[in-house]
Protein backbone atom coordinates (compact mmCIF):
# COMPACT_ATOMS: atom_id res chain seq x y z
CA UNK A 1 0.00 0.00 0.00
CA UNK A 2 1.65 3.19 -1.40
CA UNK A 3 1.23 6.77 1.05
CA UNK A 4 -0.66 9.56 -1.10
CA UNK A 5 -0.40 13.12 0.17
CA UNK A 6 -3.31 15.04 -1.64
CA UNK A 7 -1.56 18.68 -2.36
CA UNK A 8 -3.11 22.26 -3.02
CA UNK A 9 -1.62 25.67 -3.39
CA UNK A 10 -3.68 29.00 -4.13
CA UNK A 11 -1.42 31.49 -5.74
CA UNK A 12 -1.76 35.17 -6.42
CA UNK A 13 -2.48 34.71 -10.58
CA UNK A 14 -1.18 31.97 -12.76
CA UNK A 15 1.86 32.67 -13.96
CA UNK A 16 5.05 32.10 -11.63
CA UNK A 17 7.34 33.77 -14.39
CA UNK A 18 5.75 37.37 -14.42
CA UNK A 19 5.82 37.21 -10.56
CA UNK A 20 2.97 35.62 -8.93
CA UNK A 21 3.26 33.54 -5.92
CA UNK A 22 1.71 30.82 -3.86
CA UNK A 23 -0.45 32.80 -0.87
CA UNK A 24 -1.92 29.51 0.69
CA UNK A 25 -0.74 25.81 0.95
CA UNK A 26 -2.37 22.24 2.28
CA UNK A 27 -1.36 18.43 1.77
CA UNK A 28 -3.70 16.12 3.36
CA UNK A 29 -2.60 12.45 3.76
CA UNK A 30 -3.91 9.76 2.19
CA UNK A 31 -3.17 5.50 3.27
CA UNK A 32 -4.94 2.14 2.75
CA UNK A 33 -8.04 4.65 1.06
CA UNK A 34 -8.60 7.03 4.04
CA UNK A 35 -7.79 10.59 4.12
CA UNK A 36 -6.41 11.84 7.57
CA UNK A 37 -7.48 15.13 7.67
CA UNK A 38 -6.13 15.73 11.19
CA UNK A 39 -2.92 15.35 9.84
CA UNK A 40 -2.72 17.95 7.57
CA UNK A 41 -0.33 20.41 6.65
CA UNK A 42 -1.38 24.05 6.23
CA UNK A 43 -0.19 27.13 6.08
CA UNK A 44 -1.08 30.50 4.71
CA UNK A 45 2.48 32.37 2.84
CA UNK A 46 3.02 35.97 2.50
CA UNK A 47 3.71 35.97 -0.72
CA UNK A 48 5.91 39.09 -0.79
CA UNK A 49 3.86 40.35 -3.85
CA UNK A 50 0.53 42.32 -4.07
CA UNK A 51 -2.71 40.15 -4.58
CA UNK A 52 -4.75 41.62 -7.58
CA UNK A 53 -8.18 42.41 -6.93
CA UNK A 54 -9.88 40.13 -9.05
CA UNK A 55 -7.53 37.31 -7.97
CA UNK A 56 -9.13 37.97 -4.44
CA UNK A 57 -12.36 37.52 -5.55
CA UNK A 58 -11.47 34.38 -6.29
CA UNK A 59 -10.28 32.69 -3.18
CA UNK A 60 -10.74 35.94 -1.01
CA UNK A 61 -7.84 36.31 0.53
CA UNK A 62 -6.60 39.84 0.80
CA UNK A 63 -3.10 41.20 0.94
CA UNK A 64 -3.70 42.45 4.20
CA UNK A 65 -4.66 39.04 5.70
CA UNK A 66 -1.52 37.43 4.34
CA UNK A 67 1.14 40.32 6.00
CA UNK A 68 1.37 38.69 9.51
CA UNK A 69 2.24 35.01 7.92
CA UNK A 70 5.62 33.77 6.93
CA UNK A 71 6.98 33.82 3.61
CA UNK A 72 7.87 31.48 1.22
CA UNK A 73 11.43 30.88 2.65
CA UNK A 74 10.21 29.88 5.93
CA UNK A 75 7.21 27.18 4.79
CA UNK A 76 8.15 25.54 1.67
CA UNK A 77 11.18 23.64 3.32
CA UNK A 78 8.19 22.80 6.23
CA UNK A 79 6.12 21.58 3.19
CA UNK A 80 9.12 19.21 1.37
CA UNK A 81 9.93 18.07 4.95
CA UNK A 82 6.18 16.86 5.27
CA UNK A 83 5.50 15.01 2.04
CA UNK A 84 8.56 13.38 2.16
CA UNK A 85 8.46 11.10 -0.33
CA UNK A 86 4.91 10.20 -0.51
CA UNK A 87 3.02 10.13 -3.73
CA UNK A 88 1.26 13.35 -4.49
CA UNK A 89 -2.20 13.46 -5.48
CA UNK A 90 -2.90 16.81 -7.18
CA UNK A 91 -6.02 18.00 -9.71
CA UNK A 92 -4.43 19.75 -12.70
CA UNK A 93 -0.86 19.05 -11.22
CA UNK A 94 1.06 21.26 -13.42
CA UNK A 95 -0.01 24.34 -12.06
CA UNK A 96 0.74 23.55 -8.62
CA UNK A 97 4.33 21.93 -9.74
CA UNK A 98 5.35 24.68 -11.59
CA UNK A 99 4.68 26.88 -8.57
CA UNK A 100 6.34 24.98 -6.04
CA UNK A 101 9.26 24.38 -8.62
CA UNK A 102 9.58 28.47 -8.21
CA UNK A 103 9.35 27.99 -4.75
CA UNK A 104 12.16 25.60 -4.43
CA UNK A 105 14.68 27.58 -6.24
CA UNK A 106 13.74 30.91 -4.13
CA UNK A 107 14.44 28.68 -1.07
CA UNK A 108 17.59 27.55 -2.84
CA UNK A 109 17.12 23.85 -2.81
CA UNK A 110 16.27 21.25 -5.04
CA UNK A 111 12.95 20.93 -6.56
CA UNK A 112 10.56 18.59 -4.87
CA UNK A 113 11.35 14.95 -7.10
CA UNK A 114 7.84 13.08 -5.45
CA UNK A 115 5.99 11.53 -8.17
CA UNK A 116 2.36 12.32 -8.36
CA UNK A 117 -1.03 11.15 -9.49
CA UNK A 118 -3.26 14.00 -11.27
CA UNK A 119 -6.60 13.40 -10.65
CA UNK A 120 -7.78 15.52 -13.62
CA UNK A 121 -6.04 13.02 -16.09
CA UNK A 122 -7.47 10.29 -13.88
CA UNK A 123 -10.82 12.10 -14.25
CA UNK A 124 -10.31 12.49 -18.02
CA UNK A 125 -9.46 8.81 -18.55
CA UNK A 126 -12.67 7.82 -16.40
CA UNK A 127 -15.69 10.19 -17.76
CA UNK A 128 -14.09 11.36 -21.28
CA UNK A 129 -17.01 13.33 -22.10
CA UNK A 130 -18.19 15.13 -19.11
CA UNK A 131 -16.74 18.48 -17.11
CA UNK A 132 -14.18 17.25 -14.98
CA UNK A 133 -13.42 20.58 -12.95
CA UNK A 134 -12.85 19.67 -9.49
CA UNK A 135 -16.21 21.51 -8.22
CA UNK A 136 -18.05 18.70 -10.94
CA UNK A 137 -16.50 15.83 -9.81
CA UNK A 138 -17.15 16.59 -6.38
CA UNK A 139 -20.88 16.95 -7.65
CA UNK A 140 -20.61 13.85 -9.17
CA UNK A 141 -19.85 11.98 -5.95
CA UNK A 142 -21.66 13.93 -3.76
CA UNK A 143 -18.73 15.78 -1.77
CA UNK A 144 -20.15 19.00 -0.12
CA UNK A 145 -18.42 22.16 -0.55
CA UNK A 146 -19.36 25.21 0.68
CA UNK A 147 -16.67 27.39 -1.15
CA UNK A 148 -13.73 26.22 -3.29
CA UNK A 149 -10.36 28.01 -4.03
CA UNK A 150 -9.18 27.77 -0.85
CA UNK A 151 -6.19 24.88 -0.39
CA UNK A 152 -6.93 23.25 2.60
CA UNK A 153 -10.79 22.62 1.16
CA UNK A 154 -9.38 21.94 -2.56
CA UNK A 155 -6.91 19.75 -0.76
CA UNK A 156 -9.47 17.75 1.35
CA UNK A 157 -11.78 17.61 -1.61
CA UNK A 158 -9.10 16.29 -4.06
CA UNK A 159 -7.91 13.79 -1.56
CA UNK A 160 -11.54 12.61 -1.43
CA UNK A 161 -12.00 12.58 -5.51
CA UNK A 162 -9.11 10.39 -5.35
CA UNK A 163 -10.62 7.72 -2.98
CA UNK A 164 -13.37 7.19 -4.79
CA UNK A 165 -11.11 6.89 -8.13
CA UNK A 166 -8.92 4.30 -6.17
CA UNK A 167 -12.58 2.28 -5.49
CA UNK A 168 -13.56 2.63 -8.95
CA UNK A 169 -10.36 1.95 -10.53
CA UNK A 170 -8.36 -0.39 -7.57
CA UNK A 171 -4.64 0.74 -6.18
CA UNK A 172 -3.15 -1.53 -8.72
CA UNK A 173 -4.57 0.52 -11.77
CA UNK A 174 -4.78 3.50 -10.53
CA UNK A 175 -0.74 3.14 -10.26
CA UNK A 176 -1.15 3.54 -14.08
CA UNK A 177 -1.17 7.33 -13.49
CA UNK A 178 1.44 7.54 -11.16
CA UNK A 179 4.33 10.19 -13.25
CA UNK A 180 7.41 11.69 -12.16
CA UNK A 181 7.83 15.60 -12.39
CA UNK A 182 10.42 16.93 -14.81
CA UNK A 183 10.40 20.23 -13.53
CA UNK A 184 9.46 23.18 -15.16
CA UNK A 185 12.09 26.24 -14.28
Amino acid sequence: MEFYIAVDTETTGLNPEAGDRIVEIAAIPIYNGKVYEQHAFYSMVNPMVRVPADVTGIHGLKNEDLEEFPGVDTIFPRFREYIGSAILVIHNAAVDLHFLDLAAKETGTFPISNRFIDTLEVAKYLYPHSSNSLKSLARRFGIKVERFHRARVDALVTARIFVKFMDILGEKNIRRFIRRWRGSV
